[in-house]
């Protein structure tokens, strides 16, 4: 992890910057981060944002984001390096997201992929679960959890006639060739070890893990 975070070692030893946290941007080299895009249309959960990543840190490339975000006034002599941009970081980011917003995903990748500006998809849960590849190696996988079937999954609940239903789960990790490996137990239901715990180990009598239940002060069955 310490060779993968960049140059805080030499800003330390040079500068006495101690670095913090800096969201999904990359301190010290604007415009580099994460941008919020317009929910796609075909999307069926739509109330997230999309988002890319934008890395348009050299001079050039930064002079051609702005030229095909129609943001002119942010060019010029006070933006031309990265140590200036780095003073109106705000002022940049702001402009960005504002423009991103405005578009789909999709829409911003073309756009940028046109004008030579390094960008990539963040990938959402839902692009995770339809990857072919993530389908294709079995990572993630449906395990069967027997019982009543709770609120409604995103895709529809499948059910047979003595309840329960299916989840969608990471599949076993790492695959290791020759093994047929799968999640076995989806988990127990909520208050399933009650009274094993409860009475057995900490030694409270039925009466009172009843009381417990009826007050709502732990959850499940008995």
């Amino acid at each position: 992890m310490l060779n993968l975070m960049e140059g805080i070692i030499p800003e330390f030893d040079r500068k006495g910057v101690a670095r913090g946290p800096s969201g999904s941007s990359v301190t010290g080299i604007v415009p580099t981060g994460a941008y919020p895009c317009a929910p796609s249309t075909s999307a069926d959960v739509a109330t997230q944002p999309e988002y890319v990543i934008i890395g348009a840190n050299a001079d050039s490339m930064y002079e051609r984001l702005m030229h095909v975000m129609d943001r002119a006034d942010l060019t010029g002599p006070e933006f031309a390096n990265n140590q200036y941009r780095v003073k109106r970081r705000a002022e940049i980011e702001d402009a960005i997201v504002a423009w991103t917003r405005q578009r789909t995903r999709d829409e911003v990748l073309r756009v940028l992929d046109q004008v030579g500006v390094p960008a990539g998809r963040v990938a959402t849960v839902q692009d995770i679960v339809a990857s072919e590849q993530v389908q294709e190696r079995g990572a993630v996988e449906d395990v069967w959890v027997p019982g009543q079937v709770p609120l409604k999954a995103a895709h529809g609940d499948e059910k047979d006639e003595d309840g329960g239903w299916m989840v969608k789960m990471p599949g076993v990790a790492p695959r290791l060739e020759g093994v047929q490996s799968h999640t076995r137990w989806a988990g127990p239901d909520l208050g399933a070890h009650n009274r094993e715990i409860l009475c057995g180990e900490l030694g409270l009598s039925a009466e009172e893990l009843n009381a417990l239940v009826e007050n709502r002060i732990v959850g499940g069955g008995k």
